[in-house]
């Protein structure tokens, strides 16, 4: 796959402490957004659980993929997004080229041992243009980046807590995956694992 200069893996981009904050951050939106296990359209459940805060969230169930503003088990309204995931998002796309980004969802998927995420497009945005973000928090986890085409050769990235993804550009459309989580590699969430937050400006 050749290398694309949209593409960015910042290395322990984000302090202890910052890591710290976000990670405050996050559970308290699943204190008022519980965790849930979406489904595909076949039916099938998702290999993770996930929730959301932002003015949009992203879904997933037997009517398809999409965004809305209310947690699908509890009818409620997702939060806002917090101020310091808010900020770092800006500040993140700011930096990697991206001026205009305008954060309106963030995902945050919980992946246990054995669990992972299979290679797709971030497609159900209106907004195709806007840089995605992830953030990565806890256990290291194997990331893997293709092409425009599913068929296109990936390459693969061990990302770490406090390691940055930013896809823009022509990257933002690429095909990626999650294989897994490498356990025991953080102590940053007691009961182990890795929270991985993406950002996007949707619309």
């Amino acid at each position: 796959m050749p290398a694309n200069k949209d593409f960015f893996l910042l290395k322990s981009k984000l302090t202890k402490v910052t890591q710290q904050e976000v990670l405050a951050a996050a559970r308290t939106v699943v204190r008022s957004a519980p965790l849930f296990r979406p489904s595909m359209p076949s039916g099938q459940s998702f290999n993770y659980s996930m929730t959301n805060c932002g003015d949009l969230g992203w879904v997933a169930d037997r009517s398809g993929y999409r965004y809305q503003q209310y947690h699908p088990e509890t009818r409620k309204r997702f939060p806002p997004m917090p101020q310091v995931i808010r900020e770092l998002a800006i500040s993140l796309a700011k930096e990697t080229g991206n001026d205009d980004f305008y954060p309106e969802s963030c995902l945050i998927n919980l992946y246990r041992k054995g669990e992972k995420l299979g290679l797709h497009q971030d497609n159900t945005e209106e907004n195709k243009n806007a840089p995605i973000i992830s953030i990565s928090l806890g256990d290291s986890g194997i990331f893997i980046l293709g092409g425009l085409m599913r068929t296109d050769e990936t390459k693969q990235y061990i990302v770490q807590s406090g390691d940055i993804i930013v896809m823009g550009g022509e990257s933002r459309n690429f095909f990626h995956a999650f294989k897994g989580t490498v356990p025991n590699t953080s102590n940053l969430l007691k009961d182990g694992g890795r929270l991985n937050l993406t950002i996007r400006q949707v619309n």
